[in-house]
């Protein structure tokens, strides 16, 4: 039997462009276009402006991951364990998935590890998400996902009684990573927060509860 991981990390996507305005009540006067975000715009890797990919900072937050998770030079981050699995939601098609800001995020610690992510489950498919990370993988697993949804995997994970777990992710927050633990002798995890501390502005405090 394969144990269970022995720690999974949950990040946040890179920084990306400001939500749509929400929709006026009523319809819009005819011929009247819906206001669209103004910049800073998201682009893709090849520049072209893209609401559903990154900023360029969430871009130099995607290259600093690759080398927080597996440094050139010098030891890991204390805490840090190099990831045996990576993993980001599915967006219907394997050409929308590939152009989400979620699996843009972790492509380039993908390319610098060799290893395929996996995108199995869509948002809303948390609980499925986290049975199957706990039943079906051992060693270090990495999940980026969107931050609304990222409480829901916490909360369905096997945690050790009393853990106490932020139930919001909040909208201003890409510089963290939320980190479970398998305890020994267990089946269930410690949770813990490790800021990232990559970029400048990055925080050294975590989300609290």
């Amino acid at each position: 039997m394969t144990p269970p991981p022995a720690t999974i990390y949950v990040i946040r996507h890179g920084e990306k462009p400001a939500d749509p305005p929400p929709a006026p009540t009523g319809q819009a006067p005819a011929g009247q276009a819906a206001s669209a975000p103004g910049p800073p715009f998201g682009v893709d890797d090849q520049g072209n402006q893209d609401p559903h990919s990154l900023l360029p900072r969430g871009w130099q937050r995607s290259g600093a991951l690759a080398v927080l998770f597996d440094p050139s030079l010098g030891p890991l981050q204390a805490g840090l364990q190099t990831p045996a699995a990576l993993l980001s939601p599915s967006y219907g098609s394997t050409a929308k998935t590939t152009e989400h800001r979620t699996y843009l995020t972790i492509q380039g610690l993908s390319a610098r590890l060799g290893i395929a992510i996996v995108s199995d489950f869509a948002e809303g498919s948390e609980a499925q998400l986290a049975a199957s990370v706990v039943s079906s993988y051992s060693g270090v697993v990495l999940i980026c996902w969107e931050h609304d949804h990222i409480p829901a995997i916490a909360a369905s994970l096997p945690t050790v009684p009393g853990t106490v777990i932020p139930q919001a992710w909040p909208s201003d927050r890409f510089d963290v990573i939320w980190t479970f633990t398998l305890a020994p002798g267990t089946a269930q995890y410690a949770f813990g927060q490790i800021p990232q501390q990559m970029l400048s502005g990055d925080a050294d405090t975590i989300i609290m509860a």
